[in-house]
């Protein structure tokens, strides 16, 4: 039986913003594999949550992936700017077109 490897994702909005970079560096010493971070603008959905200075301060606090999930209007307009912060990986939700 062949044992298939899990990832250990961990989702930065449970965070203590506080303490991000502590934060990081703990769970990256625990073995996350990958930061996953929640961008929420208020608009596309409900609630605010992370945003480029978060994802910067993970970024500057581990070497490994960081993904972001925009979850937020016109993701086309930020993507470019998530990357260049930093995210490996990006997620858009498709109904966010809204054209």
């Amino acid at each position: 039986m062949e044992i298939k490897r899990r990832l250990l994702c961990p989702s930065m909005m449970c965070a203590d913003l506080d303490c991000l970079a502590e934060e990081t560096k703990e769970l990256d010493a625990a073995g996350a594999d990958i930061f996953h971070m929640d961008i929420m603008d208020g608009s596309f959905v409900p609630n605010f949550a992370l945003g480029l200075g978060d994802l910067q301060a993970v970024r500057r606090n581990t070497c490994k992936p960081v993904d972001v999930h925009l979850m937020v209007e016109k993701p086309e307009e930020l993507a470019a700017l998530f990357i260049s912060a930093g995210a490996d990986i990006v997620y858009v939700h498709l109904e966010a077109d809204r054209q």
